[in-house]
C-alpha cells in the first residue's frame, strides 16, 4: 500500500468530529487566554485596571528573585509599565509558601503549583515553590491586556494550578544553522513564559569540540558559551539537555577526512 493510500485510509476512518473545536473555557469566554490552561479558575466577575497605580512586594523573597524579575521586565517591555516595589496600596504580593495549593497526586507537580489571586486592591502570586511562583507570575503576565478604553485590564479571579505532567520539553535542532547566544536565551524566555521546564539541544557541529576541534563549525559554541545558556536557563527553572546523535547521524563528523576510515559503508 502506497504512503499516500495509507494516509486516505487513516484520514477516512477518523471520527467526524475530529476536526471540532474544543469548548471554550471560561477565560476564554470573558476574553483572556493563559497557556496551559489552567487547572483551576473562578471568575466571580468583573475586571480590574492595572496601571501606574500598582506597585510590587516581596519582602521574604531573595534579591533578584527569578519571578520578580520576570514580574518587573515584562510590564515594562511588553506594555511599557513600571512598577515599583512599595508596601501599601495596589499591591502585587509575591510570595513562596509551602502546600499553599495542594491538588496533585504528584510531589513533583504538587511543588510546581501556585495561587493567582486577582481584586480590585491587590494581587496575591503563591507558589509552592520558586518555580511555581515564577508559574504563576507567567499566567499573571498573560492575563493582561487592553480593554476597549486602551488601558490594561485584569479578570478578578482565583486561579490555583499545577503542571499535568512533569517533563515540558522542547527540541532544538541546530544541524543547518547557527544562532547567536542572544536569540537562544531569547527563546529560552519565551519558553519559560509557556512554563517549558527542559529543553534537548542537539548540538552536532555547533559545538567546538575540545579534543576535536575540527568538528566545529565556523562559530559553534564554546563550552563556557554552553554553560552560559545552561546556567540562564536555569535561571527560568528550564534544564537544558544536550543532545550529540550517534552513529546513524554522524554524518557531520565523518564527513571529515580524518575521520573516514570510521564509515561503515564507504557512504
Amino acid at each position: 500500500i502506497g504512503p499516500m493510500t495509507a494516509l486516505a485510509a487513516m484520514l477516512a476512518v477518523l471520527p467526524q468530529t475530529a476536526s471540532a473545536q474544543p469548548p471554550a473555557t471560561p477565560l476564554w469566554a470573558r476574553g483572556y487566554s493563559v497557556i496551559p490552561t489552567p487547572q483551576k479558575v473562578t471568575l466571580p466577575g468583573g475586571d480590574v485596571e492595572f496601571g501606574a497605580a500598582w506597585g510590587w512586594s516581596a519582602p521574604a523573597l531573595r534579591q533578584n528573585h527569578a519571578a520578580v524579575r520576570a514580574l518587573v521586565g515584562d510590564l515594562r517591555e511588553f506594555h511599557g509599565l513600571n512598577l515599583a516595589a512599595r508596601q501599601t496600596g495596589q499591591v502585587v504580593e509575591l510570595a513562596v509558601k509551602p502546600n499553599t495549593v495542594s491538588a496533585a497526586t504528584d510531589p513533583a507537580l504538587n511543588a510546581q503549583a501556585y495561587r493567582l489571586s486577582i481584586d480590585a486592591t491587590r494581587i496575591q502570586i503563591t507558589g509552592n515553590s520558586d518555580a511555581g511562583l515564577f508559574y504563576g507570575v507567567q499566567t499573571l503576565l498573560q492575563l493582561v491586556k487592553r480593554n476597549p478604553s486602551g488601558a490594561l485590564s485584569l479578570p478578578v479571579t482565583v486561579i490555583e494550578d499545577w503542571p499535568a505532567v512533569q517533563l515540558r520539553f522542547l527540541h532544538w535542532d541546530t544541524k543547518h544553522h547557527q544562532d547567536t547566544i542572544a536569540t537562544l536565551k531569547r527563546y529560552l524566555d519565551w519558553s519559560a513564559r509557556m512554563k517549558v521546564n527542559m529543553i534537548g539541544f542537539e548540538l552536532e557541529d555547533k559545538f567546538a569540540y575540545p579534543s576535536h576541534p575540527v568538528i566545529g563549525a565556523p562559530g559553534a559554541f564554546t563550552p563556557a558559551e554552553l554553560q552560559e545558556i545552561v546556567n540562564y536557563g536555569l535561571e527560568r527553572f528550564i534544564q537544558v539537555v544536550p543532545i550529540v546523535q550517534s552513529p546513524a547521524h554522524f554524518s557531520f563528523v565523518l564527513k571529515h577526512p580524518e575521520f573516514a576510515h570510521l564509515k561503515a559503508d564507504g557512504n
